[in-house]
C-alpha cells in the first residue's frame, strides 16, 4: 500500500501482456481448437525469412486458396485453350487432386512454429499436398516472370505427420513409401533427403539408414539421377515424410523464390552502352 504522500507506481503487465496478444493471437485463432500440429496431420512446411513468418503464412494460405478456386473454374475452359503447351497440360491433369470437398470452409490453417523462418500449414484431407505444391513450382518453373509470391521460400510437403516421441519410423516409412516402392512395377533409381532441427530422438543418419532398409536393396540409390526422391523433415516433436519426383531439383527443390525471377534486369548504364 503506497503512504499518503506517495502514488504508486503503475504496473506495466497489462501492457506487456497485450503486446504478446497482439502480435501472437492471429494464427492461434485461426488454427481453431487445434493450438498445433497433431499426429495424423498433412499439410506443407514453408521457410521464410528471419521475421517473415506472420507475412508468409498469410501470403501462403492465400496462395493456396488461389490455387483451388482457380482449379474448379479451370474444369470448364475448353481444352483447346491449351493443347500446344505441355506443361499446362501436366499442370492439367494434377488439378483433380487439388480440389477441396464443397463441405469444407477452411481447407487450410496456419501454424506458427515455436521456431525462426519456419511454419506449417495443415491441410484438409480432400487436398493432396504433394500435388499441390508441385502444381505452383511447375507453373512457377514455366512462367517465372509471373511472381506470385514475395516471402514464401520453401515448400516441403508432408503426406503424414507423426510425433517423434511415439512414432515407430519403421511402420512409419512403410506406410508412406508402399505405393511407391512396394506395389509392383520395376526398381526405382530413390534418394533421401532428411531435414533435422531442434530434435534429439532423431538424426540425420538414423534417418537414411532406416528410411534405405524399408525401401530394400532391389532399389538402387542414385541421388542425381533419382527417379524418386523421399522427403523427411523432423521439427522438434513431429515428423512428416512425402516423396517427390525426378523434377524435384530441377524445380529448385520446391522453392519458389529461387523459381521466380528475383528482379528484372538492369538497365545498361551509358559507359556499359
Amino acid at each position: 500500500m503506497a503512504g499518503p504522500g506517495k502514488r504508486a507506481m503503475p504496473s506495466n503487465k497489462p501492457v506487456q501482456c497485450a503486446k504478446k496478444r497482439k502480435g501472437g493471437a492471429p494464427w492461434q485463432k485461426q488454427q481453431g481448437n487445434k493450438a498445433g500440429i497433431e499426429g495424423g496431420d498433412w499439410g506443407v512446411f514453408v521457410t521464410c525469412d528471419l521475421g517473415k513468418e506472420s507475412k508468409c503464412m498469410a501470403e501462403v494460405v492465400d496462395l493456396f486458396s488461389q490455387s483451388v478456386e482457380s482449379t474448379s473454374s479451370d474444369d470448364h475452359e475448353d481444352k483447346s485453350d491449351s493443347d500446344d503447351d505441355d506443361i499446362e497440360a501436366q499442370i492439367r491433369k494434377e488439378v483433380e487432386g487439388l480440389k477441396p470437398s464443397a463441405s469444407k470452409s477452411r481447407p487450410f490453417h496456419a501454424i506458427r512454429m515455436d521456431l525462426p523462418c519456419l511454419s506449417f500449414v495443415r491441410f484438409d484431407k480432400s487436398i493432396d499436398p504433394e500435388k499441390m505444391v508441385h502444381q505452383l513450382c511447375t507453373e512457377a518453373y514455366a512462367n517465372p516472370e509471373k511472381k506470385r509470391s514475395r516471402w514464401i521460400q520453401r515448400m516441403t510437403p508432408a503426406v503424414s505427420v507423426r510425433k517423434t516421441l511415439s512414432v515407430d519410423l519403421e511402420a512409419f516409412a512403410r506406410e508412406i513409401l508402399k505405393p511407391h516402392f512396394h506395389s509392383g512395377g520395376p526398381p526405382k533409381k530413390y534418394a533421401i533427403r532428411p531435414v533435422v532441427r531442434s530434435n534429439k530422438k532423431f538424426n540425420r543418419d538414423v534417418v537414411i539408414k532406416t528410411v534405405a532398409d524399408v525401401v530394400g536393396p532391389e532399389h538402387p540409390v542414385d541421388l542425381t539421377n533419382y527417379d524418386l526422391i523421399i522427403l523427411v523433415t523432423v521439427v522438434q516433436n513431429v515428423i512428416g515424410m512425402s516423396v517427390a519426383g525426378s523434377d524435384y531439383d530441377r524445380l529448385k527443390r520446391y522453392n519458389l523464390a529461387e523459381l521466380y525471377d528475383p528482379a528484372p534486369k538492369a538497365e545498361p548504364t551509358e559507359s556499359q552502352a
